[in-house]
């Protein structure tokens, strides 16, 4: 079997009025169809939120990477990575890893949809499930009003997680959780997102204040590079830290997870360089009892999540709602498997005429 036709692509579509933080915010999704010569179809993608650097990222998916395995034998997903990454690695990281996950993402598509079994059980599904948490209803610019009122609809949809976006007004930010405390009562998981705001006295300061609301993990408390700010204030407080959405490639997550930084990981597929470079974080994380849960898409995260041994929990975050051909399934608080061939993330022909701008 031969890859015969590959193609690139973007979408741009508004963000979910629930989770945009300005009413122009939108998300590129920059994708690559392969075709082989038995006619055989596949995607994948990867994604920038507001808008902006999708056509630098197609710019390399075009010139640097389908030339790689345009007329190439189908080969496993594993095999071809390396040479993806010699063919973009003098460029460094992020754009160029990204790039790569786009086109590693099909090829892992193309070899579960040839076997004619879904993603999770080519990579060796585990379990058939995973536990949701809510995500994507909770802009630290909502009122205490609206941010109650929206993540009571992740209770009405049986999820027995939720998260809350912080750090543009940290004062202010101990009230809001305690709104929701009091609205989701005792027994509901709330985790914290600070997306890289907070600096190190700030977080030491906020931490003191919300340990009491039982908080289930603090999500990127400091910016991404801060490793000796993330030992310092995972050491002085009993609120577990997570990170990594932001983290492009293995290599970057293992200080955080050899020097004790981090509790819970969070690799994207569609940032850290694909399945490929994702089951490999997985693997580190098992061998240092780390658990994971995978960043965003969680219509692609549930394949991997129930393949990976230490995966606690999927993202159920609205970013794709309406736009495809298959919705998640979500029953007692976990995200299930798809028994679809692939990994099953096809946009609707509404979305396609819509969206695309390339």
């Amino acid at each position: 079997m031969r890859i015969t036709d590959c193609e690139s692509w973007i979408i741009s579509f508004p963000c979910n009025p629930a989770s945009r933080d300005a009413d122009d915010d939108h998300v590129e999704v920059i994708g690559v169809d392969l075709v082989t010569d038995t006619g055989l179809r596949a995607n994948g993608f990867t994604f920038t939120d507001d808008g902006g650097g999708g056509q630098a990222i197609k710019a390399l998916i075009d010139g640097l990477l389908l030339p790689v395995i345009r007329g190439a034998e189908v080969e496993p997903p594993r095999a071809v990575w390396p040479r993806l990454w010699e063919a973009v690695h003098q460029l460094g990281r992020g754009v160029a890893t990204m790039a790569i996950a786009a086109v590693d993402l099909a090829l892992w598509d193309l070899q579960a949809k040839r076997n004619e079994r879904p993603l999770a059980k080519e990579l060796g599904q585990l379990r058939d499930g995973v536990p949701a948490y809510g995500s994507g209803k909770a802009s630290p610019f909502h009122s205490i009003e609206e941010l109650v009122e929206l993540t009571m609809t992740f209770v009405d949809e049986d999820v027995r997680a939720v998260k809350v976006r912080i750090g543009v007004d940290p004062v202010a930010d101990v009230e809001r959780i305690a709104a929701v405390r009091e609205a989701v009562g005792p027994t509901m998981r709330i985790m914290l997102d600070a997306n890289e705001r907070l600096d190190l006295a700030t977080a030491l300061w906020l931490t003191k204040k919300v340990e009491p609301l039982d908080i289930s993990w603090l999500e990127e408390p400091l910016q991404r590079d801060q490793l000796g700010g993330l030992q310092r204030l995972r050491q002085a407080t009993s609120i577990p830290l997570a990170l990594g959405e932001h983290l492009f490639g293995a290599s970057e997550f293992l200080p955080f997870i050899t020097t004790g930084a981090v509790d819970i990981v969070q690799p994207d597929a569609c940032m850290v360089g694909g399945v490929t470079e994702m089951m490999r974080v997985g693997e580190l994380a098992a061998m240092h009892g780390i658990a994971l849960a995978p960043h965003h898409v969680s219509e692609l995260h549930i394949h991997l999540a129930a393949a990976l041994p230490t995966a606690c929990w999927v993202e159920r975050f609205p970013m794709f709602e309406g736009l495809l051909e298959h919705e998640m399934e979500v029953r007692d608080g976990r995200v299930l498997v798809p028994d679809r061939p692939g990994h099953g993330v096809v946009f609707t022909e509404q979305c396609w005429s819509a969206y695309r701008i390339a």
